[in-house]
């Protein structure tokens, strides 16, 4: 197998992970092994003050489950500290970064006496690197590798290989919230698909629907954006090949050009010059096993509806982005999918006061236009899950 061949493999593996959050072990190992790692984790941090804590979702199978749980209660102290560390020397870009464990010490003497980093030597781990993949929530999609003291000090080709996946692991953990959220509360993504506020279609290697959910189905016969033609086949109205849809089903190099912000890669579309603005975002995915799919070699399309109503949590996102009350509370207006008129109307200011704000929360989540806004807001804070009526008896 070529190199070309294996980066590509790998890459297409880890978009499956899109419909199949349980492939990331497997995932990770893989990815340890191109760059040339002991393991890899995706870690997030939960909570605050004293209750903050590092949570491992995803790891390597080449690690003990139970090994990792021990060690992170153990010294979930020195770990926040090392992962604020490693975020605050990733440069403030849409680049993903990855740092070097020469940071989290002012000397070598110094860092290896630390209780966690002698632990981890008697693992067999000598070197570390950190990365945020997601620089728009920066609590969530921490990327780790681990190294041997064979395999390191990390060498300038650990540094490059890394580059040329992260951003695509960035995607995959970014658009895959909704199917995560099924995943943690249900047995089968395939069987809850229709409780996603959030429409999925998943297409064949010919373009063709294989399957859609309930809320994809709706965008389809209420907006005139998407059409299924006599074959079958997805096609976006009014643009041919060059259309945005054809360019993310065509070479892989068009998918994760945005790094930590993967949000700006989604496809927009303005559903009749109305406030029902389509947010598109698509995946390569090889495989479906849940939708009986073991061989696809297709894609997967993500659309929200921009329009509709999500509920977001207004304080956590203020927090986060420094905005003041009035912000916030525009926010959770736009979020309802209200106008700028709308919002006028009913906080009682003008409109040249409401648009000011919205222009300010433009500017403060590093949002080109008004879908990435809603877009950000919805995957840091809102549920995508329908909330199933109460079954009597």
């Amino acid at each position: 197998m070529t190199q070309t061949v294996e980066l590509n493999d790998l890459i297409l593996a880890i978009y499956d992970t899109t419909i199949d959050p349980s492939g990331w072990p497997d995932v990770l190992d893989r990815v340890s092994r191109y760059i040339g790692a002991r393991g890899a984790f995706i870690f997030e941090l939960k909570g605050v003050g004293k209750d903050r804590r590092i949570h491992a979702p995803f790891f390597s199978r080449v690690y003990d489950a139970e090994l990792v749980n021990v060690y992170l209660s153990t010294h979930n102290e020195q770990e926040l500290v090392d992962q604020d560390t490693f975020a605050r020397f990733s440069r403030p870009t849409d680049q993903i970064q990855l740092i070097s464990d020469e940071v989290l010490a002012k000397s070598q003497e110094e860092f290896l006496s630390r209780p966690n980093v002698q632990q981890m030597l008697q693992y067999g781990i000598r070197y570390r690197a950190g990365a945020l993949l997601n620089k728009d929530q920066v609590y969530q999609d921490r990327f780790a590798l681990q190294f041997s003291q064979s395999a390191g000090p990390l060498s300038k080709m650990h540094f490059e290989r890394a580059a040329l996946l992260m951003p695509h692991i960035a995607k995959a953990l970014n658009i895959s919230r909704p199917t995560k959220q099924l995943a943690d509360q249900f047995r089968s993504v395939a069987d809850c698909i229709d409780l996603l506020v959030i429409g999925v279609c998943i297409l064949d290697a010919n373009g063709c629907i294989v399957h859609c959910n309930q809320e994809f189905r709706r965008q389809l016969d209420s907006y005139p954006v998407f059409r299924k033609d006599p074959t079958g086949r997805l096609i976006m109205n009014g643009t041919g090949q060059g259309s945005p849809l054809s360019k993310l089903r065509g070479d892989l190099s068009n998918h994760g050009r945005f790094g930590a912000r993967p949000r700006k890669e989604a496809i927009v579309s303005l559903v009749d010059d109305k406030p029902h603005t389509l947010c598109i975002e698509v995946a390569p995915l090889t495989s479906a096993n849940d939708f009986g799919e073991p061989s696809l070699n297709g894609h997967i399309v993500y659309s929200m509806d921009t329009g509709s109503f999500y509920e977001i949590n207004g304080e956590m996102l203020a927090s986060m982005f420094s905005l003041t009350q009035a912000e916030a509370a525009v926010l959770e207006m736009v979020a309802e999918g209200l106008t700028n008129m709308q919002i006028s109307e009913r906080r009682a200011k003008s409109v040249e006061t409401v648009n000011s704000q919205v222009k300010s929360l433009l500017v403060k989540t590093r949002s080109a236009n008004r879908t990435q806004l809603i877009r950000l807001a919805t995957n840091i804070s809102s549920s995508f899950i329908l909330e199933r009526p109460h079954q009597n008896g």
